[in-house]
């Protein structure tokens, strides 16, 4: 798969670093030079230059891309990013970094895919403190969705995954069982204590 990178930051860099190393084509666009040093170190094709420019994303094989990650530290290059890569390349999967949670809705009316690093980090601080598991948000495609998990109690044990949920607006992904994520198996038997994560439209 061909990715493009947009950012080349602590996380820009990292995860152009996985990609590599998973196998796959990557291209880094940096307008920074200093911030492209943090990817020395990867064997992938390094651009400097502004990623809104047309003629450096064509550069950079944009037209050719399978999916482009915006991650820079700024939320409105990211946003004019993705949508120039969406709008104007049609690039299949684009996904965008947003630090302000309320750019999101900005994003998503747009139908692009986000991940909210504040929003993420708040969260799992919470549960942390408050040592319940809480429901996650993420959104898809433009469609908002929510991720819950369940504990089964001692009159859902036995009962079999394929009858535990008959709601056809909640998809059941897996459960967790003695600290081991098991995929969806509708013949799996829930046992007391399980937690069976599910996705539902938000």
């Amino acid at each position: 798969m061909m990715v493009l990178v947009i950012g080349s930051g602590k996380v820009g860099s990292s995860l152009a670093r996985e990609l590599d190393a998973q196998g796959h084509e990557v291209v880094l666009i940096e307008n920074d030079p200093k911030l492209m040093a943090n990817a020395d170190d990867i064997d992938c094709l390094k651009i400097i230059g502004v990623p809104i420019d047309k003629d450096v994303l064509k550069g950079a094989g944009i037209e050719q891309a399978d999916a482009l990650c915006a991650v820079t530290q700024d939320d409105n290059m990211n946003i004019m990013t993705a949508q120039v890569a969406r709008e104007i390349f049609r690039v299949p999967k684009v996904i965008a970094r947003i630090f302000n949670p309320r750019s999101r809705e900005i994003f998503e009316a747009f139908g692009l895919d986000t991940i909210c690093s504040t929003s993420l980090t708040v969260d799992a601080v919470h549960r942390a403190l408050s040592d319940e598991e809480q429901d996650q948000f993420h959104t898809i495609a433009g469609q908002r969705l929510v991720f819950s998990i369940f504990k089964v109690e001692g009159d859902g044990d036995g009962v079999s995954l394929e009858d535990f949920c008959d709601d056809r607006e909640k998809h059941v992904l897996g459960v967790r069982h003695e600290g081991r994520f098991l995929l969806a198996d509708p013949r799996y038997r829930l046992r007391q204590g399980d937690e069976i994560v599910i996705v539902a439209k938000e």
